[in-house]
This record gives structure tokens, sequence and C-alpha cells, in this order.
């Protein structure tokens, strides 16, 4: 007995997947980085409709989440998640959680009153979405990046991150 099996997937699916996982994972670093949950469950269907259009138009570049010494303005966190075709297609939707969790200790936990903002950067000509305004990123000087590689695959697409610190 033989048998035969195939693997479809449209580009719906994959805009679903990645848009559920980046709100995951970015859910998870501020939990696990012992930030207030508040302002995430607040945002989340503002960010999620915003990460759905752009994945699904193609503009999206990557979202990112920074973080806030108490008090003031100056970043002492940045985690960015980033979006883009892969050169080598690999089958299956697959979500790297123990990698984030690993990078997670090694960053270690903050206050939960340091606040925190999320910014979106799109390819020109993105549609507009609701409650979206032009911003520019915190400075990073004194930050060091660190790259935990592919965290998110989907098809042929995937989402390396990376944390500032």
């Amino acid at each position: 007995m033989s048998a035969t099996a195939t693997l479809t997937s449209t580009f719906s699916h994959v805009v679903t997947h990645f848009s559920d996982k980046m709100l995951m994972l970015l859910g998870n670093i501020i939990r696990d980085s012992g930030l207030s949950m508040e302002k995430f469950i607040e945002d989340r269907s503002i960010l999620e409709l915003g990460l759905k259009t752009w994945l699904q138009s193609g503009h999206l570049r990557k979202v990112t989440l920074e973080i806030f010494k108490p008090g003031t303005r100056d970043l002492i966190r940045r985690w960015d998640l980033d979006w883009d075709k892969c050169d080598a297609a690999e089958t299956g939707f697959w979500v790297d959680i123990a990698d984030i969790k690993y990078h997670l200790k090694k960053a270690g936990v903050m206050a939960s009153d340091c606040p925190y903002r999320f910014l979106v950067d799109n390819k020109d000509g993105r549609p507009d979405v609701p409650n979206f305004t032009k911003t520019e990123y915190a400075d990073t000087t004194g930050l060091k990046q660190y790259s935990l590689g592919t965290t998110i695959s989907g098809g042929s697409y995937g989402s390396r991150t990376s944390y500032w610190k």
C-alpha cells in the first residue's frame, strides 16, 4: 500500500498564522518580562487589524515593542519581529516559543510600571488603518542588539526576532 499527502495553504492562512503568532509572542514577552498586560489588552484589536491589513497587502516590514524606564522616555528594551519572504521555503506552520522564553530569561524581568508602546514599520504605499500615526523609533544608543533568528514560520514566509538590551 502506498500513500500520498499534500500540503496546501493559502496566503490568507499565512496572514492569519503570522498575525496570531506575532500577537501571542508580544503578549508573552510583555507578561514574562513582568510588565502590565493592561495596555496590550487595550491595544490588541487595533494592532491585530493593522497587522492583518499590512500582512495581506504585503506592506508589513516589522512590529516593534519599545519599553521605557518609568517616568522617562529612555528606552531600556526593544523587541523587533520582522516579516519577509524566506529564500528557503519550509513546509508547515510553526512558532518557536522556547527560544523566546530562553531569551526572555537572559534579558531579565523589568518593573511592572515600565511604559511600553507598539510601532509598526511598513513599506511605502501602505493602506491606512485607523488609530495608527507616523512616529519615530526611540534612540537605541547604549543598547546592544541580540538576534534570535526565525521564530515564526509559515510556508515561504518567516519572522525573525531580535531584542535590544
